[in-house]
């Protein structure tokens, strides 16, 4: 209809074009409409002029306005005239800008009959667009754009014939869009097709609301509080909350409390009944799917406990008001899907109830309210006594499931298993009875514990023995069906008892192999002690402590310790035998040795009876000194001590530390020393370095006057 006419530049102005997308149409009192889109780079700039060029007509039409639409009178319109329209925005004195020209005749320029009843919504990444076309067969297109509008531009979309509806895919799934349909006129019809209103394509919610958090808090007398807060996934898509508030049952066939809230949380001061909640979420496009929350029952406030009491086919509940209220709201049943309302409006204590099944639990409540309007019972009422009943009761049709056993030893073992459903007990649950028996069946145990417990730890039990165990519920009609047997065999050794013996078997190993050759020994040197008796300690004989306590000068005197020098060169030394004493004589008998032992030496007995060194030395010794002698040995009765054996060395050792403690004349180990006998005793010294002396080979024997005698040992 239209025809478009190149962009022109008049004045001074530098003009450029602008996609104004100018429309103009004829409307039923042939005023003149025409519309364009706003100048989206002219920020803070309102003022549009739009001009009309009369064919043929040198003068033109201009008209100033700030909105994008305007409306010319039939006054001003040359019906049957060519004309040519466009719209300039000038932003100074050098630029404009301006849409292109479009030229018609007023007359014909009829606007198109356009698509009514548009509707739009988006679903993840499509979205589909319906709506109800014209009485006129037309073809139509779509164009589509993101929001924000600055940031974005159309998309057009070419839509089939005589088509009601387009869906458009490959959309972003977290944006917003909006759209427009217009027809396109072909040659026989001759119209204007106008873009049609801007159609926002709202998200279409598909997912429910999600409860993520819950709080119920008990309020006395018989209320509760409750507080929910949910959250969508959608939420960016989401104008509001729908929440309808359901009474069970609900006999007085209300529909249910509605409440429109554009918060995610909700809170509620409701009875102890059962209620229902619905909750969800709305915008432009629809409402989600609903998400349905059923307040739980109570658990923990201390109601008014009613009585149940069967009679007959009929079961009476009894309770004592605290109060007279207007009503009482009866509600029994089964179950929160299975319940009963009954609404009392008089004063009563009891209520019969007919026509119940039994082995079934029943539950029951009695409501209080001041007010019997079914609308106000959310408000208003409040629960003062609740109790379960059976009417008839039955024993359990089945056991446990789920019987195992852990922590099985040698005369224990801990049985658990899942407690039976309510629905499966037939009547109250009063505790569980636990059969254990070998499979010999000599023994048996038979347990009962409290309803409540779910394990067990059997004691008492044989080692090394396969026991079979079967549980059963107990209700006040009896014992009811047992479980599947479960067998476990017990332990022929505790955890640790296996590993005790073998380690109590090693360290017994152990300890044999270390005491008993200690054991051993210690015996056999008992009985060599007691059969065969040791060889003494010199060091503990008689001889030697007696020498030890006695001083040597007293035994021997400075004269004869200086005769027994031993020189040591000499491989043999002399005895000597000096006689102190006429009444009696000393003889030393040699050891009874080899053959060699028993014939000394001649020359050696010689040298020790005439040596001269000797003599001369023994004629020196002065009177005084032998004296002294003689004075000192007639004083103390000086005898050889006997002990089993003397070692030599140790012997030796003592002479010479007398030796060293008395210096004395030196004598020659050979000399021989003869004294004359006097009235006082003389006494005879033996000293023979030798391994060992037995001094029971030593005799004192008596003397003449006169006796000197000479016995040489060799080593």
């Amino acid at each position: 209809m239209y025809r478009e006419n190149p962009v022109q530049g008049w004045g001074r102005h530098v003009t450029k074009q602008w996609d104004g997308e100018l429309a103009c149409h004829i409307d039923s009192q042939e005023n003149l409409l025409c519309y364009w889109l706003p100048v989206s780079s002219a920020q803070g700039i309102t003022n549009y002029t739009i001009t009309l060029k009369w064919d043929k007509i040198k003068k033109c039409l201009e008209r100033n306005i700030s909105s994008s639409s305007i409306k010319v009178e039939r006054s001003r319109l040359y019906m049957n005239r060519p004309v040519t329209i466009w719209v300039s925005v000038i932003y100074s004195a050098e630029s404009c800008v301006k849409t292109k020209n479009i030229s018609f005749i007023p007359s014909k320029a009829v606007k198109c009959g356009s698509p009514s009843n548009i509707n739009a919504h988006q679903v993840s990444n499509k979205f589909v667009i319906k709506w109800d076309p014209p009485k006129t067969s037309m073809q139509y297109e779509l164009r589509y754009k993101e929001v924000p509008l600055a940031s974005s531009e159309w998309i057009v979309v070419p839509i089939a014939n005589n088509a009601v509806n387009v869906t458009v895919s490959g959309l972003h799934v977290t944006s917003s869009y909006i759209a427009q349909l217009r027809c396109i006129p072909n040659d026989e019809q001759h119209c204007v097709c106008v873009w049609s209103r801007e159609v926002v394509v709202p998200h279409k919610l598909t997912e429910k609301p999600m409860i993520s958090y819950t709080t119920i808090t008990e309020l006395p007398p018989g209320r509760r509080s409750v507080f929910l807060k949910w959250k969508t996934t959608q939420n960016r898509n989401v104008i509001g909350y729908y929440v309808n508030v359901e009474r069970i049952p609900n006999s007085c066939n209300k529909p249910p409390s509605h409440i429109s809230l554009t918060e995610e949380k909700l809170h509620l001061n409701l009875s102890m009944a059962y209620y229902r909640l619905n909750i969800s979420a709305y915008n432009a496009a629809g409402e989600s799917p609903q998400t349905t929350y059923i307040v739980p029952n109570f658990t923990t406030t201390v109601l008014v406990q009613l009585n149940a009491i069967p009679q007959g086919n009929n079961t009476v509940i009894t309770w004592t008001p605290e109060y007279n209220p207007q009503c009482f709201i009866v509600d029994w049943g089964t179950g929160k899907e299975d319940m009963h309302m009954k609404i009392i409006t008089k004063p009563v204590e009891n209520f019969t109830l007919g026509h119940l099944q039994p082995y079934v639990l029943y539950k029951i409540m009695v409501h209080a309210s001041d007010t019997c309007q079914c609308e106000n019972f959310m408000r208003h009422e409040r629960t003062f006594g609740a109790t379960h009943f059976y009417s008839v009761e039955g024993v359990p049709q089945i056991g446990p499931a789920n019987v195992t056993f852990s922590n099985v030893r040698k005369h224990s073992a801990f049985v658990r298993w899942t407690a039976i459903p309510a629905e499966d007990c037939l009547g109250f649950l009063q505790g569980y009875r636990i059969n254990c028996t070998d499979t010999m069946k000599t023994t048996s145990l038979a347990v009962t514990v409290n309803y409540s417990t779910t394990s067990y730890l059997l004691q008492g039990l044989k080692e090394k023995t396969v026991y079979r165990v079967q549980i059963s519920g107990i209700t006040s009609a009896g014992e009811g069906s047992q479980s599947q047997p479960q067998s476990f065999s017990t332990l022929k050794y505790d955890t640790g008892e296996f590993e005790g013996i073998v380690t109590a078997l090693c360290l017994g190993i152990m300890f044999t192999m270390i005491f008993i050759p200690i054991i051993c020994s210690s015996m056999l040197r008992r009985s060599k002690r007691q059969c065969w008796p040791s060889v003494p300690n010199p060091r503990n004989s008689s001889t030697i402590q007696e020498m030890a306590r006695t001083n040597p000068e007293d035994t021997l005197g400075p004269i004869s310790i200086s005769l027994l020098q031993i020189q040591s060169d000499n491989d043999t030394t002399s005895l000597h035998v000096i006689e102190w004493e006429s009444k009696a004589s000393w003889e030393l008998e040699p050891f009874e040795g080899t053959k060699e032992d028993s014939e000394p030496d001649k020359s050696q007995f010689e040298v020790a009876r005439g040596s001269p060194d000797t003599s001369a030395n023994a004629s020196k010794i002065s009177e005084k000194e032998t004296a002294a002698e003689k004075e000192r040995a007639s004083s103390t009765i000086r005898t050889p001590l006997l002990s089993d054996y003397t070692n030599v060395e140790f012997s030796q050792k003592a002479m010479l530390n007398l030796i060293m403690n008395h210096p004395a004349k030196s004598a020659s180990p050979h000399m021989e020393t003869k004294l004359n006998n006097e009235e006082n005793a003389k006494q005879h010294f033996l000293f023979v370095p030798q391994d060992y002396v037995k001094q029971n080979q030593v005799v004192f024997m008596p003397t003449g006057p006169t006796l000197v005698e000479t016995v040489t040992c060799w080593n």
